[in-house]
C-alpha cells in the first residue's frame, strides 16, 4: 500500500513545501466609506405584496395536486378519517419551505428578490455591504415568522418604525438591512 503525498501539505514536514493559499486574498468590504439610503416603509411594502403575489401564485400551483389528492380521500372514504390534515399538512410544509427558500436564495445571491428589484430595492449585510451569505438571509428569513405575527408584519413594521436604520427584527439579527439600489 503507498502513501499519496500531497504537494499541498502543512509546514513542518521535512522537504514539503507550506500550502500555497489559492484565490488569492479576500476582497474587502464593499461598504468602505459608503453611505446608504434606508428603504421607507411604504416601498418595502409594495415590494413585499409583489413578492406575495409571486408566491401565492406558486402556492396556487402546488395546492392543485394536493387539492386533487385531498378530494379522492374525501370521495372515496365517504369523508371518514384524518386524511385532509395528512394531506394538507404536507402541503403547508412544502409552501413554508418555497417562502423560505425564495427570500433566502435570492436575497443571498443578489440581494434582490423581484418584488424588491422591481422597486429597486436591496438587502445587503452592513459589515460588507454585500448581499448576505445564505447563513444570514437564512436567519432574516425564519425571524420574518416572528415579524408577521400577529398579523400583516405588524412586529416587523413597529421594529422597524423604531430603528434608525429601518430594521425589522430579522434584519436585526441578521446584521443587515433593505436599501435603496
Amino acid at each position: 500500500m503507498g502513501i499519496l503525498v500531497s504537494s499541498v501539505t502543512g509546514p513542518g514536514l521535512p522537504g514539503m513545501p507550506a500550502p500555497v493559499p489559492t484565490g488569492g486574498p479576500a476582497p474587502p468590504p464593499a461598504n468602505v466609506g459608503q453611505t446608504y439610503q434606508y428603504s421607507g416603509l411604504v416601498v418595502r411594502f409594495i415590494a413585499a405584496l409583489i413578492d406575495l403575489v409571486i408566491l401565492i401564485v406558486f402556492a396556487v400551483v402546488i395546492a392543485i395536486p394536493f387539492g386533487i389528492l385531498a378530494w379522492s380521500a374525501h370521495y372515496w372514504t365517504g369523508g371518514v378519517g384524518p386524511w385532509v390534515a395528512l394531506i394538507w399538512g404536507p402541503f403547508a410544509v412544502v409552501v413554508f419551505v418555497l417562502w423560505v427558500a425564495y427570500f433566502t436564495y435570492l436575497e443571498s445571491s443578489n440581494g434582490q428578490t423581484f418584488g424588491k428589484r422591481a422597486v429597486d430595492l436591496k438587502v445587503v449585510s452592513l459589515p460588507t455591504g454585500r448581499p448576505p451569505d445564505v447563513a444570514h438571509a437564512l436567519v432574516r428569513n425564519v425571524v420574518r415568522i416572528i415579524d408577521w405575527l400577529p398579523f400583516l408584519y405588524l412586529i416587523g413594521f413597529l421594529v422597524a418604525l423604531v430603528t434608525p436604520r429601518k430594521q425589522r427584527l430579522g434584519d436585526i439579527l441578521a446584521n443587515t438591512a433593505v436599501v435603496h439600489a
